[in-house]
Order: C-alpha cells, then sequence, then structure tokens
C-alpha cells in the first residue's frame, strides 16, 4: 500500500492529533529516519522531534532494522515500510507549511502480513480523523512572481483551482482568516504559496 494525506496543521492541531495517537500505548514518535546509535531514541511527545517525525508501533515490529552509513557517521533506517512516516506543518508569523502523514507497506520476513494489515489500519484510521475533521478544497495555490492567468496550452491555471489534496486543520483555517496575508507554502521558502478561496465562517 502507498498512499499519503497533505495537511496544514497549526500547532493546535498537531497538539489534538499528538493526543489521538498517544492514546495507543504502543505508539513511539522517533526523529527521523537517521540516528547516531543502531537502536533509536524514541518518545512518546512530539516536543523533541523535528519536521521528519517516525511513527512506529512496537506492537507492529518489535525491533526497527538500521544500517551503518560510514560516510554520514550515522545508523539509518531500513524498517520505514513498517512505519509511518509524519512530515510536521512548520509555522511562523506569516506561513504554515505543509505537512503529510505517509506510508509505503511491504510485507517481508520481519513484517509479515498480519503486521501490515494492523498497520494499514491505523494509517486508515489516522486518515478519517483527518478528512472527517479537516477541510479540503479551499485553497488555491498561486505564484506571485507570474502573472495571473488562466490555463493555456502550455501553463497551469494561476492560480490554481480549488485544491481537494490539502487538508486544512480546524485551527490553521482560524489562522488563516484571522490576516489576510498569512498563506500556506510546501515548504518556508517557495515562491508558490495557497490562499483560502472559500471562506465558510
Amino acid at each position: 500500500m502507498h498512499s499519503q494525506v497533505r495537511f496544514a496543521m497549526h500547532p493546535d492541531d498537531e497538539c489534538e492529533f499528538e493526543q489521538l495517537l498517544v492514546s495507543d500505548e504502543s505508539i513511539r514518535f522517533i526523529a527521523g529516519p537517521r540516528w547516531k546509535t543502531e537502536t533509536p531514541e524514541t518518545s512518546r511527545s512530539l516536543t523533541e522531534i523535528g519536521y521528519y517525525c517516525i511513527i512506529w508501533s512496537i506492537s507492529d515490529i518489535a525491533k526497527l532494522k538500521a544500517e551503518f552509513i560510514p560516510s554520514c557517521d550515522d545508523w539509518y533506517c531500513r524498517s520505514e515500510q513498517a512505519t509511518i512516516q509524519f512530515l510536521r506543518s512548520e509555522m511562523d508569523e506569516a506561513v504554515i507549511t505543509e505537512g503529510r502523514i505517509a506510508i509505503s507497506t511491504i510485507p517481508s520476513e520481519e513484517f509479515p502480513e498480519s503486521s501490515v494489515k494492523r498497520l494499514e489500519k491505523r494509517y486508515g484510521d489516522l486518515r478519517r480523523y483527518l478528512r472527517k475533521n479537516y477541510s479540503n478544497s479551499i485553497i488555491q495555490w498561486r505564484n506571485p512572481s507570474l502573472p495571473y492567468a488562466p490555463a493555456g496550452p502550455f501553463r497551469s491555471a494561476n492560480p490554481s483551482n480549488p485544491d481537494p489534496q490539502v487538508w486544512v486543520g480546524p485551527n490553521a483555517l482560524r489562522w488563516l482568516r484571522e490576516q489576510p496575508d498569512r498563506r500556506i507554502k510546501q515548504y518556508r521558502q517557495s515562491l508558490v504559496e495557497a490562499v483560502l478561496v472559500d471562506d465558510k465562517e
């Protein structure tokens, strides 16, 4: 199974998402796929975790496999197919960056079909939570450095149609509404930005 859900999470949205995750006693958070030791440090809190978070359930797989990379002097996770990747939104005064949860499950000797099904159910539950509580088709992407124009034979529309693939958290939506110059971006330095198109206050 290969799937991802894109979103914009305000820190308050993320706090609620974190509480949903840790309601499962088996869940652990890991700061990214590269570690300084063969066994990664884990946490039950996102406070010390950076932008890239691995969501690992010890009930799905008891130990994550890692490979030492001498050129980096790091251990690299080789069991990501047994985890959910959580790229977290970042925020400053004017921008929330797009985040996502993603999964790419591949059954193997160390990760049997029964474990795959548990992980896919967990991911499916998170996806349903986001789609139930967040709003989509309410932002459109635009490049303010280019002329605004409809789609043509060799160009996309600027701005785009409302994007059904990005789910905006309720607190992120409230934050966007508070100031008209606030934006969503895929990453902080991006020229392309998303703005609200259908304010359903």
